[in-house]
């Protein structure tokens, strides 16, 4: 039986802006998704038997309805390339923490059959498509670095993002903050009461005028779900007024929350942050880029 391990790696988004919402009832979005290395979720996959099944010790979830299963049931309908497969999934990337780690497996799952010697494989094109039919920011996970996203996520641009330097800090308070609340929650919003700009942490500069250059680019770290998630989850909130005090030079809200990714000049500050995190029950995760 061949065994193959796939790592499927979290995201972040370093900004985020809601453009509208569509006549289909989903949210146009402008926003940079940024891989985020230093947390993944392993997929174990053995080719034995018939059909697709998955053992995960963190979640009893039917495999049916999991989108890793998803992603191979929607492959074998669009190719019929249908191998049987038994995964062992292991997760690292908590759940409804907007950091997409179900998105980023079943991305794994899409590119491992698209490039088996035995699967006639989709072109770039259609195989974006069967992602984007999986979730908006599925696509994404395609690629191997930073893009801008438009649409509901699925219209990508590859992006260099310099980052050189810094320490980030992901912090997951232990909050789950649905997304469809979210949406409904932002659509909803007393305009009166929307938080004025200044509440945006400037990482370095402002974005430059064609955010979608190949040159590198300074980065604002921005969220427009803040405005309706920060007030509900005061947890959220704390924690990354906790983040700004205790040295960090911007810190910014990840997807519909819960999680937070921040960035420090000085690792050694980013470390003890990261401790004094965990006496307040707060899990984090450093990567140094």
């Amino acid at each position: 039986m061949t065994k193959t391990t796939l790592i499927a790696p979290a995201k972040v988004n370093l900004y985020l802006k809601i453009v509208g919402k569509r006549e289909d009832g989903y949210h146009e979005l402008d926003t940079l998704f940024h891989p985020y290395p230093a947390l993944a979720d392993t997929l174990e996959v053995t080719e034995t038997g018939n059909g697709c099944t998955i053992h995960c010790d963190q979640f009893d979830l039917p495999a049916e309805d999991n989108l890793i299963y998803k992603a191979w049931d929607r492959y074998a309908e669009a190719t019929g390339f249908r191998p049987g497969l038994h995964i062992e999934l292991t997760k690292r990337t908590p759940t409804g923490a907007g950091l997409g780690g179900g998105s980023s497996d079943a991305a794994s799952m899409l590119r491992f059959l698209n490039e088996h010697a035995e699967s006639p494989g989709l072109d770039h094109g259609r195989l974006n498509a069967l992602a984007a039919g999986l979730g908006a920011d599925v696509p994404f996970f395609l690629l191997d670095g930073p893009a801008w996203a438009k649409g509901i996520g699925e219209i990508l641009s590859p992006c260099e993002v310099d980052l050189s330097g810094l320490t980030a800090l992901l912090a997951c308070p232990d909050v789950h903050v649905n997304t469809v609340w979210a949406y409904k929650a932002w659509s909803k919003r007393d305009q009166s009461a929307i938080l004025k700009k200044s509440c945006s942490f400037s990482l370095t500069t402002n974005p430059c005028g064609n955010n979608r250059t190949a040159s590198k680019t300074r980065i604002t770290l921005f969220n427009d779900f803040e405005e309706v998630v920060l007030p509900e989850f005061p947890k959220i909130r704390e924690t990354k007024e906790f983040l700004l005090k205790n040295g960090a030079c911007g810190a910014v809200m990840s997807g519909s929350g819960a999680s937070l990714i921040s960035f420090f000049k000085e690792r050694e500050a980013a470390e003890k942050t990261a401790t004094s995190l965990q006496a307040m029950n707060v899990d984090s995760v450093l990567h140094t880029f």
